[in-house]
């Protein structure tokens, strides 16, 4: 699966929005700043966050993903390796708590009638 198609698939279940601030991980002082509104949606973009890294084996999928907004990704990757693994294990168990409640269907059975 591409970055592209596992990011959709996440948005798809998790909803458009950062994991970190989602989960209130990124205790800033001041106000984010930006220089242009065009550098402001650039920076909120959602991107797709290998849980397990792309050098060590992570592919990109549903369960080995978080989403991270483009100013978010570049803080977590700017942390310590130990700040990161324990960012990743919330990002899982964040995960693993939400029901979601969207399922795909390939074959819908439309052949029925509501009896009066």
């Amino acid at each position: 699966m591409s970055n592209k198609r596992a990011k959709e698939r996440l948005i798809q279940l998790y909803g458009a929005e950062c994991f970190i601030e989602k989960l209130q991980l990124r205790k800033d002082t001041e106000p984010r700043r930006y220089t242009s509104k065009g550098q402001r949606k650039r920076m909120k973009q959602l991107t797709y966050h290998h849980i397990k890294e792309k050098q060590y084996g992570g592919k990109a999928t549903i369960a080995n993903g978080a989403l991270l907004s483009e100013e978010n990704h570049i803080w977590f990757n700017e942390q310590s390796k130990e700040a990161q693994r324990q960012m990743n294990e919330l990002f899982q168990r964040y995960k693993q708590s939400v029901e979601c409640s969207v399922e795909f269907v390939d074959n819908l059975e439309t052949n029925f009638s509501i009896a009066s």
